[in-house]
């Protein structure tokens, strides 16, 4: 079984429905040729039986007489799409242009096979979509706030011959292009355009139909990115002979410019010191220049770094809309006056340094009476130092008893005097030290006796560990501002300078104790002759 094959000229399946005074693209194709890859096309059109010569792609004397001008002016025209495809291109097609168009392709085989031609029925009909928005000339301006609501709405209607169907797009100008918004497809499906899918979906961005033929945009919480002109832009579809959609003509009419105006929220606040045990008071103040009923809420943070993304900030304290405040015993949040929320931290330590955020969102009440927050902004980082409250006092160090002989007891005392601002939150404790005597300028290493941790606990070092266990050497206080040390038998090994360190240990709120300062006593030298006690 042999099959034959040859050249295929294609053009779309008819009738073509096109709208009297629009722009008309009449495809054809060609495959399954030989010769050159560029293909040549005529095209010819025929009301009734005999065809009239329009235009060639190859033969510059191919167009007949009734065409010379309209060809001669560009309002028909061949474009070339590839080379084995053209588009036949009227211009503002008239009723007079009816009827069958014929795309032929001039022979290149080696033997005349398959067909060279291709006929195509044009319908032109009347122009019935009629576009409009408001009863005004001109657009109209609309200035309006963050979270604001509006709506815009255009007309349309066809009374075409043919079964038509609209399309109808919302459209934003931006600069000078138009973008999507929202669609009513010709098929009856509304479509979003990427980006405003989600506020589509939330109900924020409606297309509702209304009577007298209405198509409303819907906008509810306006943003300001939603800024802009606007325009109902309207297709007329008509379903082909093959059952594909064709758009036969578009109209738009701009329906008005609407300015949104942002809310702008400034908030004040200023850097802090303040000392510890005192309160940290701290106050947002919040200016916008939005009128009408809003509330505010209000949000402070605190962080240790000034990064204003708050990623690792620990919320404080808040006050929604509402003015329903959340708790805490050493933290309250109180609304001043309208504009002022003030921040008071009690009782602080130097943990509370660090930089403070008040984040503030102001909300304006919805028709359906909820409430929709419309800009938020935060503050700069307010730096707070907490100064540490060091007690004031100094160290005296001296010798109860010092030995005039080997074995003779030592006993030192170091004693707080001259103290000040020791309240019941601030915590002493000792650390005693001992230097060896050189005869030379060599530097001899300080050498730890014992120190006491903020709870009292003992710590031993290795020079006293093992005498103090043997109770040879006695760690002890003797009052609430004096520590003492005491050696039972004084060996000829404890000569030395000995002096001690009083260290304040302040009580954060978590109960835990903090060193805040260390004073140093000046030394006492234990010394004595060598010789023995009877000569």
């Amino acid at each position: 079984l042999a099959i034959c094959r040859g050249r295929v000229v294609r053009v779309p399946k008819g009738p073509l429905i096109r709208v009297v005074g629009t722009e008309v693209e009449i495809p054809c194709s060609v495959s399954d040729y030989d010769g050159p890859s560029e293909q040549n096309f005529d095209w010819e059109f025929s009301q009734e039986t005999d065809f009239i010569r329009i235009v060639s792609t190859w033969d510059s004397t191919f167009t007949s007489e009734e065409y010379q001008n309209r060809v001669g002016y560009g309002d028909i025209k061949l474009r070339r799409s590839s080379n084995d495809a053209v588009e036949l291109v009227i211009r503002n097609i008239q009723p007079t242009d009816q009827g069958r168009y014929k795309c032929s392709t001039p022979s290149t085989d080696a033997t005349v096979q398959g067909n060279y031609d291709a006929e195509v029925q044009v319908k032109v009909i009347s122009d019935g979509l009629s576009v409009s928005g408001s009863k005004a000339r001109s657009s109209m301006s609309l200035r309006l706030s963050e979270g604001d609501s509006f709506k815009l709405h255009c007309s349309a209607i066809t009374t075409s011959p043919e079964h038509t169907h609209l399309h109808v797009t919302w459209q934003i100008r931006s600069g000078s292009t138009w973008h999507d918004i929202l669609s009513l497809t010709h098929e009856g499906k509304f479509q979003p355009v990427p980006g405003y899918e989600e506020r589509y979906l939330n109900g924020d961005i409606r297309l509702d139909t209304g009577a007298n033929d209405t198509y409303w945009l819907s906008v509810s919480q306006a943003l300001s990115v939603d800024e802009g002109a606007y325009r109902c832009l309207v297709s007329e579809w008509v379903r082909g002979a093959d059952s594909s959609w064709q758009k036969i003509q578009e109209k738009s009419v701009e329906i008005a410019s609407v300015a949104i105006q942002r809310t702008v929220v400034v908030i004040s606040t200023s850097n802090v010191s303040v000392t510890e045990r005192d309160s940290l008071d701290l106050t947002c103040n919040i200016t916008t220049d939005r009128s009408g009923i809003f509330q505010a809420e209000v949000m402070w943070y605190f962080s240790a770094s000034p990064d204003d993304t708050l990623s690792d900030a620990q919320v404080l304290l808040s006050m929604d809309h509402d003015s329903i405040v959340s708790d805490s015993t050493l933290i309250s949040l109180s609304h001043v006056d309208r504009n002022s929320y003030r921040l008071l931290v009690r009782d602080v330590d130097v943990g509370d340094s660090g930089y403070y955020f008040c984040q503030a969102a102001v909300w304006v009440p919805l028709h359906n009476g909820s409430w929709h927050k419309v800009v938020e902004r935060t503050s700069a980082p307010v730096n707070v130092v907490v100064t540490a409250l060091e007690p004031d006092y100094e160290v005296v160090l001296n010798a109860s008893k010092t030995p005039k002989f080997s074995d003779d007891p030592t006993e030192l005392n170091c004693r707080i005097t001259n103290a000040q601002d020791t309240e019941a939150n601030i915590r002493f404790t000792v650390s005693w030290y001992y230097r060896q005597h050189l005869r030379s300028d060599d530097v001899m290493a300080v050498e730890l006796l014992a120190t006491m941790d903020a709870d009292w606990t003992l710590q031993l070092g290795d020079r006293s560990r093992e005498r103090t266990q043997n109770g040879e050497i006695i760690f002890s206080k003797k009052a609430v501002d004096t520590f003492s040390f005491r050696i039972q038998w004084t060996s000829e090994g404890d000569r030395g300078d000995y002096f001690c360190v009083i260290s304040a240990w302040s009580r954060h709120r978590n109960n835990s104790w903090v060193k805040s300062k260390g004073v140093t006593s000046a030394s006492v030298s234990i010394f004595w002759a060598t010789q023995g006690r009877n000569l």
